[in-house]
C-alpha cells in the first residue's frame, strides 16, 4: 500500500472581514500554487479557526523526501515574508505520516478560487 506524508503549518492570523478579503485572494492565487509547486505536492489544503484566529495548513506529499524538502522551504525566507505579508506569525510545523482516509467516489471537485462564504 501506497504511503503518503504531510506537513502541517500553524499561523496566528488576523481573520477579520477585511483582512480575510484581502489575505483569501493571495492564498488562493499565490500561496497555493507554490505550495503544489513542491516537488512531490498532491494536496494542499487551508482551515481556518475563527475562535482562535489560527489557520492551518496540510499538504500531502508521495515520499518521505519529499516531505524532507518541503520542511525545508517551510523554514524559508520565502515563507516568513509570506506570513508577514498576510499579518500572520508562524505558530508550529510538523511531519505528519497519513495512516488512513478516504475519498467519496461522488465528491463533488470545490473551485477554491470563487472565495468561500
Amino acid at each position: 500500500m501506497k504511503k503518503l506524508y504531510a506537513r502541517l503549518l500553524k499561523a496566528s492570523c488576523p481573520m477579520d472581514p477585511e483582512s480575510m478579503a484581502v489575505n483569501l485572494p493571495i492564498i488562493q492565487g499565490e500561496v497555493v500554487p507554490y505550495a503544489m509547486s513542491e516537488s512531490g505536492a498532491r494536496q494542499v489544503f487551508f482551515f481556518l479557526d475563527r475562535q482562535d484566529e489560527t489557520m492551518f495548513s496540510i499538504t500531502l506529499y508521495d515520499t518521505e523526501k519529499d516531505l524532507e524538502h518541503a520542511m525545508g522551504l517551510a523554514d524559508s525566507d520565502h515563507r516568513y515574508a509570506t506570513l508577514e505579508r498576510l499579518g500572520c506569525a508562524p505558530l508550529d510545523a510538523r511531519t505528519l505520516e497519513v495512516v488512513a482516509g478516504a475519498v467519496a467516489e461522488d465528491a463533488v471537485e470545490v473551485d477554491f478560487s470563487q472565495g468561500i462564504s
